[in-house]
């Protein structure tokens, strides 16, 4: 019938399939369109933001460089430097002044300096001065380097230099920029070299305003050598890219060029005060790619589409509105939703229909029949578990526990033996000769308190439990041994390998409830493993029965409902907390 109805139907087909081909077409033509044109417009509002962190990044370093010339000229104008490397002659307490006054004046040029620099200053004599540090090469060998030997060639010039490795304590393992200079006399004669050092990742965030996965950015010296970027293949290297753009900036008298090329956005900033040039790549494409998702607009045109698709479907469905209505219910079958019933007057006018919704609703009420006799039978049936699961005692846990008594015997430790014999028969009568199902929470305590007795007997004294319980809670019924698997659980996992530790018992009213909490020190327990645990039916051949955690919460549901039940928190080597939620009740 259904199927005859669609084929008589078979414009509501056509219907569909023209809206969703127009529809389809429709958002890919505006969105291609809308892509189109905002890209260039985004283009352009993201090449001028960049010019302005370009401009601001130029500010950076050149505050930079004003701060390192700053420094490099005071020593070379402080007359203590100057006789600290070339007068031999001093007295010794001439010499200690003048030592004294040169460190003094360091300090003071350094202590409201914006960025952690290294400073040595080595004299042709084979003297130096390093603030703080330890040298790790000769100065002699110094003053062979490259890096010395440029400075001399061109002492006039402050010189930006790269090395990979450093040279002092403390920058031995990272590569450092180089900031040089030498120190000459009046007559224009050498006498020394000023290093200024800085790690090259700290100088990194002089130009941190780009983002590393948009932008390469590239601080060459004068020679077009890499002294900083966030390219660290580059460092150190001779970049050629913007060799013709710098040339053509010093031709021009500019300071700045952006152009395009292969499909990215170079630019290069001039700085001609530190013979620096900012260069760098504009990744325009990347950027682009992060603002339009391309699947994000084709999800968004699929829900436009099915939106209008449901529109036309409702107006269509009107005039088949009761056969519709039968389908509905009948589909809900599939998501086990078996309280669906079909009001006959809600696909009144068919007499067919009719009979079938009528037909129908005797299927559903004999299936929810039936299932409600199924899940009575279960809950029964898993009660009966439950219940044999509390009567089971582990033979394991009887042999081990007359071994340790035996044990105490022949150790001569009467006393102890007698307790824990009277603890034993206690935990068996209570376990076993008693059938109630619910205990109060003392005598559920009392129960506990000989459980951990037998252990710390078993295993020594090297787990200590605490009960802190209000005693307006003693009263209360609780399902027979509905702690003791926690703490069973602790002993044996919690504090593994003999370790020692803490087991602490909250028991308190909160509102209607008893709230328990049963928290240890131990080693804690990993996520998946939490998960088993939630859901393990088994217990441990250790163990006193056979009620596992997870028997005890469905326990705890099966008696109370799912409003109540355990809640467990653990975190890897800090402990674990459980949270047992009861209602209250007192035994009439």
């Amino acid at each position: 019938m259904i199927k005859n109805r669609l084929r008589k139907n078979s414009l509501f087909f056509k219907i569909m399939c023209a809206v969703v081909v127009g529809v389809i077409c429709i958002s890919f033509a505006i969105s291609y369109v809308v892509i189109n044109m905002s890209r260039d417009i985004f283009e352009k509002s993201y090449i001028d933001s960049q010019q302005k962190i370009i401009e601001r990044t130029s500010e950076k370093l050149y505050d930079f460089h004003t701060e390192s010339v700053e420094i490099i000229n005071s020593l070379r104008a402080n007359r203590a430097v100057r006789l600290f490397f070339t007068d031999e002659n001093l007295s010794n307490i001439e010499s200690f002044n003048n030592i004294y006054n040169m460190k003094s004046h360091i300090k003071s040029l350094f202590k409201e300096k914006n960025y952690n620099y290294e400073l040595l200053i080595v004299g042709l004599n084979g003297k130096k001065y390093l603030n703080g540090e330890i040298l790790n090469i000769e100065p002699m060998d110094l003053l062979q380097m490259d890096i010395s030997k440029k400075s001399l060639e061109e002492k006039d010039m402050v010189l930006y230099q790269f090395l990979d490795k450093g040279f002092t304590s403390t920058t031995q393992k990272d590569s450092v920029v180089i900031i040089t200079k030498a120190l000459t006399l009046s007559n224009g004669e050498p006498y020394g070299i000023i290093y200024l050092m800085l790690r090259e990742k700290e100088f990194q965030g002089i130009y941190d305003y780009f983002s590393p996965n948009l932008n390469n950015v590239y601080i060459l010296n004068r020679n077009n050598r890499v002294i900083s970027s966030n390219d660290n293949s580059s460092l150190g290297l001779i970049n050629e890219t913007f060799e013709d753009d710098i040339k053509e900036l010093i031709t021009n008298n500019e300071m700045r060029t952006i152009h395009e090329n292969s499909g990215n956005i170079n630019f290069v900033q001039r700085l001609p005060d530190s013979n620096l040039a900012l260069c760098g790549v504009i990744n325009i494409n990347d950027a682009i790619k992060e603002v339009y998702d391309v699947r994000k607009i084709i999800l968004i045109c699929f829900f436009i589409t099915l939106i209008v698709l449901i529109m036309i479907y409702f107006i269509v469905k009107q005039v088949t509105r009761p056969l519709y209505m039968l389908i509905e219910k009948m589909s809900s079958l599939r998501s086990n939703k078996f309280n669906e019933y079909v009001e006959i007057n809600e696909v009144s006018g068919i007499s067919e229909i009719e009979e079938l919704a009528t037909t129908y609703n005797f299927m559903i009420k004999d299936i929810n029949s039936h299932m409600k006799e199924l899940v009575e039978t279960q809950k029964e049936k898993r009660g009966a578990e439950i219940n044999a699961l509390q009567m089971q005692i582990n033979p394991h846990y009887v042999f081990n526990t007359l071994s340790s008594i035996k044990w105490l015997i022949l150790q001569g430790d009467k006393d102890r033996s007698i307790e824990v014999i009277d603890s034993f028969i206690l935990l068996l009568r209570n376990t076993i000769s008693k059938t109630d199902e619910f205990i109060t929470l003392k005598e559920e305590i009392e129960n506990l308190k000989h459980y951990v007795l037998i252990n710390n007997t078993r295993y020594g004294d090297r787990i200590d439990v605490q009960y802190f319980i209000m005693p307006d809670c003693y009263d209360y019924l609780v399902p027979k041994l509905i702690l003791q698997p926690f703490i069973e659980n602790s002993f044996f996992h919690g504090f593994p390998s003999g370790e020692e530790g803490r087991i602490e018992i909250f028991i308190k009213e909160k509102n209607d409830d008893i709230n328990i909490r049963i928290i240890d020190n131990g080693v804690g327990i990993e996520s998946h493993k939490l998960e088993n645990l939630k859901t393990a039916k088994k217990r441990s051949s250790k163990g006193l029965s056979g009620i596992g955690i997870n028997n005890v919460n469905d326990r705890i549901k099966l008696i109370y409902g799912n409003e109540y039940g355990i809640e467990i928190k653990s975190e890897l080597g800090k402990g674990t907390e459980i949270i047992i939620s009861l209602p209250k009740q007192i035994r009439e």
